[in-house]
């Protein structure tokens, strides 16, 4: 009891913690320990296989990610070419429908397989000149991002490449079009609540005095005719977007592993942009749109590895499976059970992907075995995974604030209605019409 009560107060000190400005890296560090302290483990090994094995096995393998995803979203800056995108959006959506266009050009990236933890470097620089066309707070940004990549594309819509919608297929005998109809429809209704809510927002917060306000590395022009004459041909500057859909689709289907594939398909953007660009950008741009992208990468990935070496911590302990315990011994039916379960374990892990591992690991067959339909767990588990694995203490909320210049505090509220509130929502209408035979 003590040690589930020791990891619970573990997460809401580092939610609180980072929320008021504590670095993750530190208050990740004294949240295990109270983790760790209150649970009896031993200290050192728990630092060591819990801690630092999550955060160095999360740096080793997205370094190279976040790397290449830093660098590209630089050059797109600097090349112009996020202008040039942002303008022609701007012309056929309209300046007031802002938060659209950003979060068309996410979900493309997403359903192409861009990671959660990528997209943002891609869309940020498009982001900043569409707001500032509209006027629209810049601390919204990362809701719209995650509405777009974090939300339906990843857990509700058929079809996703999204480790989270990869991983039941191995457990339940399905495929990534599992439910189909039923994933298609709770897509729908979170898109759709998404959309109106922060649109709603945004215009509640200019309401309240707050306008478009670049962050403290960010350059955007004003947006004007003459500017335009002189950018980039539009279909010249979208290209890397084309090449990075077409990339992650092509070499997913040749069998690469998804994060290689991400990889090779940044790589082959930046090779373009800097062949494209190469009379345009001057030899100290190149140098310094290489460093600058290192170096906010560097910041990014360590952010968020801190938060994920605390789950790792949690994983190892005692407590940990006293959790996974009470979330199996519910009294609900099979499938309310299970998803409530997931929505337990993601919670802990702050991850959707590594929870929805540990589920279908330990729990998987025991559902199967009491009748529920694999389609159905499938699902409902992959929707479940990717809500409260939300909460402050998940990693990709790191990387986003560190990418958009936001404290928690600034960022952290309306990604919580899109991550946590809309899912939440969509988790008992399907668990309605599921229960209405619709698959």
């Amino acid at each position: 009891m003590l040690g589930a009560i020791g990891c619970i107060i573990a997460i809401a000190f580092m939610v609180v913690t980072i929320f008021k400005g504590l670095h993750p890296l530190i208050a990740a560090l004294i949240a295990s320990m109270i983790a760790i302290l209150t649970n009896g483990a031993d200290i050192w090994n728990s630092l060591i296989d819990g801690f630092g094995a999550g955060m160095t096995g999360f740096i080793k393998s997205y370094v190279l990610m976040f790397l290449l995803g830093a660098v590209l979203g630089e050059f797109m800056s600097r090349s112009e070419y996020a202008k040039s995108i942002a303008y022609k959006m701007v012309s056929l959506v309209g300046a007031e429908r802002g938060i659209l266009v950003v979060l068309i050009a996410t979900c493309i990236l997403s359903y192409s397989g861009v990671s959660v933890f990528v997209v943002i470097f891609t869309v940020y620089p498009i982001a900043l000149y569409v707001f500032q066309q509209g006027d629209i707070p810049r601390r919204i940004i990362p809701a719209v991002v995650n509405l777009g990549a974090g939300v339906f594309t990843m857990t509700m819509l058929p079809g996703s490449p999204a480790l989270t919608n990869v991983i039941p297929t191995s457990y339940c005998g399905t495929t990534i079009y599992a439910a189909p109809v039923l994933g298609c429809i709770l897509a729908v209704i979170a898109a759709l609540l998404g959309y109106f809510y922060l649109t709603w927002d945004a215009k509640r917060m200019q309401k309240n005095g707050e306008h478009f306000a670049p962050g403290r590395n960010d350059t955007v022009e004003p947006m004007s005719e003459e500017a335009r004459a002189g950018l980039p041909n539009f279909f010249v500057s979208f290209v890397p977007v084309i090449i990075i859909f077409v990339g992650n689709l092509v070499f997913t289907k040749l069998g690469l592993n998804s994060n290689f594939s991400v990889c090779i398909s940044l790589f082959l953007g930046i090779i373009y942009i800097l062949l494209s660009s190469w009379n345009k950008l001057a030899k100290e741009t190149k140098v310094e749109g290489l460093n600058k992208g290192a170096t906010g990468a560097l910041f990014a990935i360590t952010n968020t590895a801190a938060i994920v070496g605390f789950a790792g911590v949690v994983k190892i302990l005692p407590a940990f499976t006293a959790f996974t315990d009470v979330a199996t011994n519910m009294s609900f039916s099979p499938i309310v059970s299970a998803t409530l379960s997931m929505d337990l374990i993601a919670a802990i892990t702050a991850s959707s992907s590594g929870g929805i591992q540990i589920f279908m690991q330990l729990l998987a067959s025991k559902y199967l075995s009491l009748g529920v339909n694999p389609q159905i767990l499938h699902r409902m588990c992959a929707i479940a995974a990717g809500t409260l694995d939300s909460l402050p203490h998940a990693g990709p909320h790191a990387t986003f604030f560190a990418v958009c210049d936001l404290s928690y505090k600034e960022g952290y509220p309306p990604v919580f209605v899109m991550t946590c509130v809309i899912p939440a929502i969509c988790q008992i209408v399907g668990l309605i019409l599921a229960s209405m035979g619709v698959i």
